[in-house]
C-alpha cells in the first residue's frame, strides 16, 4: 500500500494555517512527504475583502503567498485544479495533469457560489452576472465597473442576496462609488435588524424583493454550494452537499481522508460556511494529522454552536463602524468595533508576513541561497577550458550537434542538458526540463523526435520513488507529445545525499534529445551572421534573477506566476512556421544565425554567436562584424529590474560578467549598447547590463536575420527587434 505522502488538497484558511504551524514549528510536522495542491498560488483573506472593495487595503495586503509558504514549511506545491478523488485508489485527479497518489487525504478546497443562472437572470447575459467567489474574478468585475463610480444615470449595480456577505460589500461599494445607483436584492427585507436596515438606506442603497432587469450588472452572494465532483465522490454528504466528517475531521468509511472548512461539516453539529469555524479548527485538524502519521489517538473537536461576527459598513470618510451579532441578535453600528475588526483581521495576516519576514532576509551574495535550473551549470571558464584539453569530443559551436544523415537525408541532430529541480512540483519540474533541453534543437531549427532520461531521485521510500519518478516522467513525456516527439528511455540513479524538504527538491534530471532538420542547407548555426542582419527575441528575460529572488523570499506570486506561465510553453511551432516560410522562399536562407540563451545569458550566447560569425569573416578577409544591443527594446519580465536594483542576482551571473568586456571591446569580438536615455553612469544601463549576463532556464530562442524576413516574423510571431548586426 502506498505510504507516507499527505496530500493538503485546498489552500483554504485552515491549511494555510497549518503549514504555518509547520513552518514554525518544523519538529511538528509529520514525516514523509507533504504536497499542498491548490488552483493558486496566492489565497485571499476573506475577512478583509470587502476592506479591499472599499479602499481601506490593498489587494497585496490579503493575500496569502501558499507557494512561499509551502517551501517555508518543507511542502511540495502543485499548481493545479481539482477535479475529483478516488478514494479506493487513493488518487486526487487534477485537471490537464496526472493524478497524486496519498496515503492522507486533508479536504480543504472551500465552496463555490451557489449559483441558478435561470433564477437570477432571467437568461440574460451570463457576463453582466459574477460569483463573489473567487473572489480574484469577482474583484476584477468590480474594478470593471469603477468607469461608471461618478455616474449616477449608470445602470445600477445588484448585489444579490441578503446574507451577511452580500450587504458587507453593498456598505463596501457605497464607499468605493459615492455616486452610483447601488441595489440589494433580498429574499425578504422584513428579515434585516431595524438598524441595519436603516443604515443601508441612510447610504441610499435600494432593498428590493424583486428581480432586476437582465442588463443590469450582478455581483452574486447567495451563498455557497459544494464542487460537482464532491457529490460523485461516494462520500456521505448532508443536505446542503457538503461532506460529512467525524468529530476527529476523518470522512465516514475513509479513515485516511479528513475534510475542513466550508467543503465539510461534522456530523450533529450544523453550522454555517465562515471562515471563523476555518481558523478554529486549524490546530485541532494539525493535531491530528500529526498524530495520525505516528499512529496515536486522535482528538475529538466540537465547533461551538454560534460565533460572533462583525460586520463592518466600510462607508464613512472619517471613521467606520461595524454591527456585531450573535445569532439573530446584532448591535450598533460603533466606530470601536470597526476598529476591533480591522485589528483582528491585520493579526491574523501578520502571522503570514511574520514567517515571511523569518525567512525573507537580504543575505550577503556569500550566504544567498545556491541558484537551481540552468543557473546551477558550470561556468563558462572552467568549461571552456576543461573541453579544450580534450581531445576526446568534438568540438561544435553550435547548440546541436550534427551525428548523421538518416536514410531519408534528413539530418539527425542530437543535445543534452539537465539540472537540479527548479520548483518543488515534479511534473511542472519535469515539462521545464523537457522545454528547456529542447530548445537546442529548435536552436539549429530542428523537429524534436525522441528523448531519453536520466533521473537521480532522493533516498526515499520505494512508493515515494516511485510517485515523484512518475510525475517527472509524465511531466517530460507531457512535453514531447505536444511535438510529436517520445520518451523513449533513460535510467534512474538514487542520491546518496541526505534528503532535504520538500524531498522533491531533491530531484536532479538531465534529457539527451534527438531532433532532425528535414534539409542540412536549412541547418540553422551559431555562426552566420550578416551584416545588415536584424536580431531577434522570442521572450523576455530575467528567470534567474526572479528565481534567485523566489528561494530567497523576495518574489511577488503573480511575477512568478507570470513567469512560470510563459516558461511552460513550448517554442517549437514558431520554429515550425519559420520552416514552413522555406516552402515559400525556397532559394532564399531566412535564418541566417539562431541560439537559444541559457546559462550564460544574451551577452554570452550571442557572444559566441559573433565569435563562430567572425571566425568566418577573418577566414574570408573580411571586416569582423559588431552586435548593436538596443537596451529599451530588450524585454523584460516585470519585476526584474525592481529585484535587480535591490540586490538580487543569479549565483552564475558574476561568472557570466567575463562577457561584459566584449562591450566597446576588441574588433574581433564587439558589442555596442544603445539606448534613448544612454547613461553609463545610470541605474537603468547598469541594471540592464545585470540582466544581460542573467543566466535563463526556458529561455528564449534568438535569430539573426535579413530585415526581410524580421518584419515576417514579427508580424506572425513573439518576436521583438533587439538590434542590428554592422
Amino acid at each position: 500500500m502506498f505510504s507516507d505522502h499527505l496530500v493538503l488538497a485546498g489552500g483554504g484558511h485552515t491549511h494555510a494555517l497549518v503549514l504555518l504551524r509547520w513552518a514554525m514549528n518544523p519538529k511538528l510536522k509529520p514525516s514523509g512527504m507533504i504536497t499542498l495542491v491548490n488552483k493558486a498560488s496566492t489565497t485571499i483573506y476573506s475577512g478583509m475583502f470587502p476592506g479591499v472593495l472599499a479602499g481601506k487595503y490593498n489587494l497585496d495586503e490579503i493575500l496569502i503567498d501558499l507557494r512561499s509558504l509551502a517551501s517555508k514549511a518543507g511542502v511540495s506545491f502543485v499548481l493545479a485544479e481539482i477535479e475529483g478523488i478516488d478514494p479506493k485508489k487513493k488518487k486526487l485527479l487534477l485537471a490537464g495533469r496526472p493524478e497524486i497518489e496519498y496515503s492522507l487525504l486533508s479536504l480543504n478546497i472551500g465552496a463555490k457560489t451557489n449559483l441558478n443562472f435561470k433564477s437570477l437572470i432571467g437568461g440574460g447575459d451570463r457576463d453582466l452576472a459574477v460569483p463573489i467567489k473567487p473572489f480574484s474574478e469577482s474583484y476584477k468585475f468590480i474594478v470593471d465597473q469603477d468607469i461608471h463610480k461618478d455616474d449616477p444615470s449608470a445602470e445600477p449595480f445588484v448585489i444579490i442576496g441578503g446574507g451577511f456577505a452580500g450587504i458587507e460589500i453593498a456598505f463596501s461599494l457605497r464607499k468605493r462609488w459615492s455616486k452610483r445607483s447601488i441595489i440589494l436584492k433580498v429574499k425578504s427585507a422584513r428579515k434585516l435588524s431595524k438598524n441595519l436596515f436603516k443604515k443601508l438606506k441612510d447610504l441610499k442603497i435600494q432593498i428590493t424583493e424583486k428581480d432586476q432587469s437582465i442588463l443590469y450588472p450582478k455581483l452574486i452572494c447567495t451563498g455557497n454550494k459544494s464542487f460537482e465532483w464532491i457529490k460523485d465522490s461516494g462520500f456521505a454528504i448532508n443536505k446542503d452537499e457538503r461532506i460529512l466528517t467525524k468529530n476527529t475531521f476523518q470522512v465516514f468509511n475513509y479513515p485516511e481522508l479528513f475534510a475542513v472548512g466550508d467543503c465539510a461539516v461534522i456530523k450533529d453539529h450544523p453550522r454555517p460556511s465562515s471562515g471563523v469555524w476555518a481558523v478554529r479548527s486549524a490546530t485541532p485538524l494539525a493535531k491530528n494529522l500529526e498524530n495520525i502519521s505516528k499512529g496515536l489517538k486522535l482528538k475529538k473537536w466540537k465547533p461551538q454552536v454560534k460565533a460572533i461576527q462583525l460586520l463592518d459598513i466600510n462607508s464613512s470618510d472619517k471613521e467606520s463602524k461595524a454591527f456585531i451579532s450573535w445569532g439573530q441578535l446584532m448591535i450598533g453600528p460603533f466606530t470601536f468595533l470597526s476598529r476591533l475588526k480591522e485589528s483582528i483581521d491585520k493579526k491574523f495576516v501578520s502571522k503570514f508576513y511574520l514567517i515571511k519576514d523569518m525567512y525573507s532576509e537580504i543575505f550577503d551574495k556569500n550566504e544567498m541561497i545556491k541558484c537551481r535550473g540552468c543557473a546551477a551549470k558550470l561556468a563558462y571558464n572552467p568549461l571552456t577550458s576543461a573541453l579544450q584539453k580534450l581531445d576526446l569530443i568534438e568540438s561544435s559551436k553550435d547548440d546541436s550537434i550534427d551525428i548523421g544523415l538518416l536514410n531519408s537525408s534528413k539530418t539527425l541532430i542530437q543535445s543534452v542538458d539537465g539540472f537540479p529541480s527548479l520548483i518543488s512540483d515534479p511534473w511542472l519540474n519535469g515539462r521545464l526540463l523537457a522545454f528547456h533541453s529542447c530548445s537546442d534543437i529548435w536552436a539549429c531549427g530542428g523537429s524534436v523526435v525522441s528523448a531519453q532520461t536520466v533521473v537521480n531521485l532522493p533516498s526515499l521510500s520505494n512508493d515515494l520513488q516511485q510517485e515523484l519518478l512518475f510525475q517527472v516522467l509524465e511531466g517530460i513525456n507531457s512535453a514531447l507529445t505536444i511535438q510529436g516527439a517520445k520518451l523513449i528511455g533513460g535510467h534512474t540513479l538514487e542520491s546518496r545525499k541526505i534528503s532535504e524538504e520538500p524531498f522533491s527538491l531533491g530531484i536532479e534530471s538531465s534529457l539527451t534529445v534527438n531532433g532532425i532538420v528535414d534539409d542540412k542547407k536549412y541547418f540553422w548555426s551559431k555562426g552566420g551572421m550578416k551584416k545588415g542582419d536584424q536580431i531577434l527575441i522570442s521572450r523576455p528575460l530575467g528567470t534567474g534573477i526572479i528565481f534567485s529572488a523566489f528561494m530567497n523570499g523576495q518574489v511577488k506570486p503573480y511575477i512568478l506566476d507570470s513567469v512560470l506561465r510563459k516558461m511552460n510553453e513550448s517554442q517549437h511551432h514558431i520554429v515550425n512556421y519559420i520552416n514552413q516560410l522555406k516552402n515559400i522562399y525556397p532559394n532564399s536562407k531566412i535564418i541566417n544565425a539562431c541560439t537559444d540563451i541559457t546559462g550564460f545569458g544574451l551577452l554570452g550566447h550571442l557572444s559566441e554567436m559573433l565569435e563562430s560569425s567572425n571566425s568566418y569573416q577573418l577566414k574570408m578577409n573580411l571586416d569582423p562584424l559588431k552586435i548593436t544591443l538596443d537596451l529599451d527594446n530588450i524585454p523584460v519580465y516585470d519585476g526584474v529590474k525592481e529585484l535587480v536594483d535591490i540586490g538580487f542576482e543569479s549565483t552564475l551571473a558574476p561568472s557570466n560578467e567575463i562577457f561584459l568586456k566584449n562591450i566597446e571591446g576588441d574588433k574581433n569580438l564587439r558589442f555596442e549598447l544603445i539606448s534613448d536615455n544612454f547613461n553609463s553612469n545610470g541605474l537603468f544601463y547598469s541594471t540592464m547590463r545585470k540582466i544581460l549576463v542573467d543566466p535563463q532556464t526556458c529561455g528564449p530562442l534568438v535569430v539573426s536575420c535579413s530585415s526581410i524576413y524580421s518584419e515576417k516574423l514579427i508580424k506572425q510571431g513573439p518576436w521583438i527587434k533587439i538590434g542590428f548586426i554592422s
